[in-house]
């Protein structure tokens, strides 16, 4: 295992200016914070996804190994997170859940332990109902391109040490569990066609129409 995947999946391909630069800045910012938390805490590296950061739907087996691999998956979420022309983010949601459920089942673990920590850096009135009502969520809303390194910033330094604690009791729950990941792919588009339709607001289709441009 890596002790936590952190997936920054909101860098879409329409993501450009201030906005890119806003995600950048929080990537790096909330890496190097979480990654120092974790480093006292648990022997195993913090996988980054640096591929995702560029822009666009880069996917590739190895990146699909890598999330198996994972024990925690970190989302930093925006309305823009689950889109139905861009499903990237939807299909990740989607195999850690599957993967999550599997290996909660298999420890006997509590559901309310979840192995998938939703950050919301905007957007939080829309956040679906899946996370917010299931999910312990952070809220980092208030981040600005101004403020000083996560690491340094009161408001939010507390939270990355709580949730590195919880990613911490996490990695020691499935220390024992071996990931079975050889034969590991995310779902198709069309396997998570109504799934983000729903995570997105955004009605399902009347038979017959075409898919949401």
């Amino acid at each position: 295992y890596t002790c936590v995947e952190c997936r920054f999946d909101t860098l879409a391909s329409s993501a450009t200016g201030s906005q890119h630069d806003l995600m950048r800045r929080f990537v790096e910012d909330f890496y190097q914070a979480l990654a120092s938390e974790l480093e006292a805490l648990v022997d195993l590296p913090v996988y980054r996804d640096v591929t995702r950061l560029e822009g666009g739907d880069f996917y590739n087996q190895a990146l699909a190994r890598s999330l198996c691999e994972s024990v925690c998956m970190i989302v930093v979420y925006t309305p823009t997170y689950f889109n139905a022309r861009n499903r990237y983010c939807t299909r990740e949601y989607a195999a850690m859940k599957e993967l999550e459920t599997a290996r909660l089942a298999r420890i006997q673990a509590p559901g309310n332990h979840g192995l998938i920590i939703p950050i919301v850096l905007r957007g939080f009135d829309q956040l679906p109902g899946e996370i917010g009502e299931r999910r312990q969520v952070y809220k980092f809303d208030q981040f600005l391109l101004s403020d000083e390194a996560l690491s340094k910033n009161r408001n939010y330094n507390a939270e990355i040490k709580k949730m590195a604690e919880y990613i911490a009791a996490r990695c020691r729950e499935l220390e024992e569990l071996e990931p079975e990941c050889d034969e590991f792919e995310l779902p198709t588009d069309q396997a998570v066609e109504e799934l983000v339709l729903e995570l997105s607001g955004r009605a399902p289709r009347f038979p017959g129409r075409e898919a949401y441009s």
